[in-house]
Order: structure tokens, then C-alpha cells, then sequence
């Protein structure tokens, strides 16, 4: 049974998703509590006696605001937006990637967004972000397929959980409007794309989409 880890796996979305894989997997969900991905020597530390076969992250901050609103005031929410998606990921990856290179087999899941290629007023610095993840994850591929290692991310559209909760109720409507299914993701639709990373070594250095089909 191969290990799991799932960085985020401790409430929203990757929650939902630790339940589901339970039955197929040996999962480690862990959250900020356990291991603070932002400093490296905590990650090198966690990962110093551990080997997981794959590694899925879904911690994210997410904060939308206006380029020119920017100031010193909200800098420091900025700085962790930033500290936690891009840093945090680095720290992530490059930790993890060591023991897997000796294994000679590894599957690195980074969870991004639509927004990446979607241009959505006011999520500039969160998209931009997913956009880093999207393009690192390319090089992680390069630098690594040639050890067994694959890595890709996961575009992920509206599902049903995670931040798709904190949208206000009065907005939902028009945002499944703008779906072609009419309809947010199942959480069943996400584990299935993730099994297939899993288990196809022959996906490797790509950005899945999975959105429904939004316009």
C-alpha cells in the first residue's frame, strides 16, 4: 500500500479528500500544527526520517485585494500569502524530493487553480501564485522523471468544499452559471484524477484541469 501524504489534509478540502482515499492508501494528513511548511528546517526535519510514495499538497492562503490597495497596512497579509504558496511549496517539494530520489520512485500532486489562467478581479497575487506552482512544477518534473519521480498539479475549478464554502450565498448561482455543468465539483471527481496521477507514470510535468467546463 503505497504512503500518502497530504500537506492541508487537516480541514476544507483536503479533509474531504483524506476520507476518501483511506481505503486505497496509507494516508499522513497534517496540517500547520504539525510541521510549519514556510521554514525549511522544520520540513527537513519532518522528512528526515520519513519516506512517503507520493505527496499531495493542498495548503494554500488565499486573500483578494486590489493591486493599488497594496500598503503597508496589509503587507504583512501579503508577505504570508506569498510566504505560504510560493516559499512554502519550495520548502515542500525540495525536502520531499530527496528521499524519493533515493527510492527511485515518487508522485509530487501541487493543487492549484483555474485562476491561474483565469483573470479574476481582485485574486492577482493568490493566481499569480498558482500560476509559480504551475510553472515549478514543470521543472520539478525535468529535473526528476528520469528518477522514478513524477509531479504535476491539479487546476481545480469550484468544488463542493474548501473555499468554495466561504463564498456568500447570494453569489453561488451565478457562479455555477458560468460552469458548463451547471454544478461545483464532487470531491469523488477530484480522488479519481488524483488515483490516475498516481498510478500513470507516464503523466508527468503537466497542469490538469478539472473545472466543469467553465467559461
Amino acid at each position: 500500500m503505497k504512503k500518502v501524504l497530504i500537506v492541508g489534509g487537516t480541514g476544507g478540502l483536503g479533509m474531504q479528500v483524506v476520507s476518501m482515499m483511506t481505503d486505497n492508501y496509507d494516508i499522513t494528513s497534517v496540517g500547520s500544527k504539525d510541521f510549519d511548511i514556510k521554514n525549511i528546517n522544520d520540513c527537513e526535519e519532518f522528512f528526515k526520517d520519513k519516506n512517503f510514495d507520493v505527496i499531495i499538497n493542498f495548503a494554500g492562503v488565499n486573500y483578494d485585494t486590489l493591486i493599488h490597495k497594496i500598503t503597508s497596512e496589509n503587507i504583512d497579509v501579503i508577505q504570508n500569502i506569498l510566504d505560504v504558496n510560493i516559499k512554502g511549496t519550495i520548502n515542500l517539494v525540495s525536502t520531499s524530493l530527496k528521499n524519493m530520489r533515493n527510492n527511485k520512485y515518487g508522485r509530487i500532486i501541487l493543487i492549484s487553480s483555474v485562476l491561474s489562467e483565469k483573470n479574476v478581479f481582485g485574486t492577482g497575487i493568490y493566481s499569480s501564485c498558482k500560476s509559480f506552482i504551475d510553472k515549478f512544477v514543470k521543472n520539478v518534473s525535468l529535473e526528476n522523471i528520469k528518477h522514478g519521480i513524477t509531479s504535476n498539479t491539479i487546476q481545480l475549478g469550484y468544488f463542493d468544499g474548501g473555499m468554495t464554502y466561504r463564498i456568500p450565498e447570494e453569489n453561488l448561482d451565478s457562479i455555477k452559471k458560468t460552469i458548463g455543468l451547471q454544478r461545483f465539483g464532487k470531491i469523488k471527481e477530484l480522488t479519481n484524477t488524483i488515483n490516475f496521477i498516481i498510478e500513470n507514470e507516464y503523466v508527468t510535468g503537466t497542469n490538469i484541469k478539472i473545472d466543469g467546463g467553465i467559461l
